[in-house]
């Protein structure tokens, strides 16, 4: 073999193994690296240095190590985006560690309940989010929230906090009340306020969707001619005591603004988070003459209208005979 030989084949043999190095090195920052999803979570509140510590403890011993040099490669470990970021098998190292960096992440289904208390519907939210369930809680349950808060799935970032949220909610809320509605609301006399806290009373009355329209209708009546409305779950909100399930005559007397057989009118506020379908119902009232209403016995949910009060009492010992009947005496 001669010399000029020997130095072709050696000339060879570097620039394959250079070749296959620079492959192999592509190969480990650019190629696909997990079989299964991923979930990478990026908290707000970090810096940049401790969402970088973050990325990498957490990926750390793991495929995701080549992310983690991917970014130290291109000089990206200070631009890491907070958020949730679901990593797809099907993902090159590449394109993970660009949606990290551009925030490209995905959106959370968050459901927003209806509820009477606060605690829960926060609880539930929170669960989902970036936000204290306490410091959410002190949000929603002001006067100024608690109304305007309308239930619904919303999509929203995980990376979102108490004060985002709310936000949120105010927006969704102007948006839900579109000039039809605040139309409706007045042709009936009510600002968009009082047609909420109507509504609220209608919910906390009636489990049954289908019924509500004819409950508004009543309450529209009663408010229509000056009387009280006499609305059982507002005692029942008045006395924080959810487990009331016959209202006697010795809760009426309860000292409270929401006392509806005390004071006319409605009350200072809603009495729950309400469904945003139970509001429409108060816009899309049932027409009738209907002055007074009594639970069905046997548990049904619904309940029997009355026009006089003659025939209102008729109703109401009968649901009483039954209400005796199961023991139910509270």
């Amino acid at each position: 073999m001669t010399t000029r030989t020997a130095l072709g084949l050696f000339i060879g043999f570097l620039l394959t193994a250079g070749g296959a190095a620079s492959w192999g090195w592509q190969h480990w920052v650019t190629g696909t690296w997990h079989e299964d999803e991923v979930v990478v979570e990026v908290l707000p509140s970090w810096s940049s240095t401790e969402r970088w510590e973050g990325l990498t403890s957490t990926l750390a011993g793991t495929h995701g190590e080549r992310v983690v040099t991917h970014l130290s490669w291109r000089g990206w470990e200070h631009r890491l985006k907070a958020g949730r970021f679901l990593l797809l098998p099907s993902e090159s190292v590449e394109e993970s560690a660009k949606r990290l960096v551009t925030g490209d992440r995905e959106v959370v289904k968050l459901v927003v309940p209806s509820g009477r208390d606060v605690g829960p519907i926060a609880g539930s939210i929170a669960q989902r989010i970036f936000a204290d369930s306490t410091e959410l809680a002190n949000r929603l349950q002001r006067d100024s929230v608690m109304w305007r808060t309308l239930p619904n799935t919303y999509e929203v970032w995980w990376e979102t906090d108490a004060d985002g949220l709310l936000n949120r909610l105010l927006r969704e809320h102007q948006t839900w009340w579109t000039l039809d509605r605040r139309a409706s609301a007045q042709a009936l006399g009510l600002s968009i306020r009082e047609a909420t806290v109507l509504a609220s009373i209608v919910q906390a009355e009636t489990a049954d969707l289908s019924e509500a329209p004819m409950v508004a209708g009543l309450y529209l009546n009663r408010l229509k001619k000056g009387m009280a409305l006499q609305a059982d779950p507002t005692l029942i909100y008045a006395l924080n005591d959810p487990s009331i399930r016959r209202v006697l005559d010795v809760h009426k007397n309860v000292d409270s603004p929401y006392n509806t057989y005390r004071h006319k009118g409605l009350p200072p506020g809603p009495i729950r988070y309400v469904d945003p379908r139970y509001i429409l119902s108060v816009l899309t009232p049932a027409q009738h003459n209907h002055l007074y209403m009594c639970a069905e016995p046997e548990a049904t949910g619904k309940h029997r209208f009355a026009r006089t009060y003659r025939e209102h009492l008729r109703n109401a010992r009968a649901y009483q005979r039954w209400l005796n009947q199961q023991r139910i005496f509270r």
